[in-house]
């Protein structure tokens, strides 16, 4: 999936807006039209599925109390031909818009409506905002939370169900707005997920000198124990420390995906070394009873 509002409904959080330009004003052409479909979890079907939106309807007060309905998709590219038209012929370097006053009468507020392509009566519906050139999103359920928690679930055996709960709470204050409350939970996961590091090793690394140490030094203490995703990335604490006291709430907000997914990679790379250690363990077990069996 590359269209871009698409991917704005999905990875934005509430109140972010998108500019809508020239250059992208066939990808929301595309949108409304309902010909974009979604490949997310559904929190009915409790698996990932595809969703298709129902094309955005609108209407036109025409007389005696009765109304036109026509397609947003279809008025909007109508639109577009027709100011192209007009440049063309005229010559005009007036300013590029997207809507006239009968799309923006009709496109001010706008319900996104998603339907499971299993079960029609799962739906997974955005509310937009659109003013001047730019769309905001205001509104979405089930939540970003929702959607993305179960993803969560394949760390289950690097994360305790109380740190899967908390970037789950993460999740949710970022698609709040809440963008620095969202860095307390990140930190205080990475901060557990070393501790537990530490208890694996053992007292292979002495434990009086490890908590008194900063994070980044017991980053390099574990280094031989820890996903180089994390030893490459250290700076992550420290961003996230930053975040908590001193950047602001849009700060926190736009670099959230970044850290999200930094955080992501660390733990696909610890489940791939439990799971090498795992297989490694039961080949060791089972040439330990062939050559007992061979004795």
């Amino acid at each position: 999936m590359d269209n871009v509002f698409a991917i704005f409904l999905q990875t934005a959080g509430l109140y972010e807006s998108k500019e809508i330009n020239k250059d992208n004003i066939d990808d929301l052409i595309e949108l409304v039209m309902g010909n974009v479909k979604l490949s997310v979890y559904c929190k009915e079907c409790k698996q990932e599925r595809v969703f298709r939106m129902r094309p955005i309807e609108c209407y036109q007060e025409i007389s005696n109390g009765k109304a036109n309905c026509f397609l947003l998709a279809t008025e909007l590219s109508s639109f577009q031909k027709r100011l192209h038209m007009v440049k063309t012929k005229e010559n005009s370097a007036e300013q590029w818009k997207w809507t006239d006053r009968l799309i923006e009468e009709n496109t001010r507020l706008m319900k996104l409506e998603y339907i499971c392509t299993m079960d029609e009566k799962h739906h997974l519906d955005y509310v937009v905002l659109t003013t001047n050139n730019s769309i905001m999103k205001i509104g979405q359920y089930p939540s970003v939370a929702d959607l993305t928690f179960p993803e969560l679930d394949a760390y289950k055996k690097v994360m305790s169900k109380d740190d899967r709960k908390e970037f789950g709470r993460a999740i949710g204050l970022y698609a709040s707005g809440s963008g620095a409350g969202s860095y307390v939970y990140l930190r205080r996961i990475l901060e557990r997920l070393l501790n537990q590091a530490k208890k694996d090793v053992g007292d292979e690394i002495d434990t009086e000198a490890f908590d008194k140490a900063h994070v980044g030094e017991k980053i390099t203490m574990l280094s031989s124990h820890l996903p180089s995703m994390l030893t490459d990335n250290a700076v992550v604490y420290g961003i996230l420390s930053k975040g908590i006291h001193e950047l602001t709430e849009e700060e926190c907000i736009t670099y959230f995906p970044v850290l999200k997914d930094c955080l992501y990679m660390i733990l696909d790379q610890w489940e791939e070394m439990r799971k090498r250690e795992e297989k490694e363990k039961e080949i060791s077990a089972a040439l330990s009873k062939i050559a007992t069996n061979l004795k």
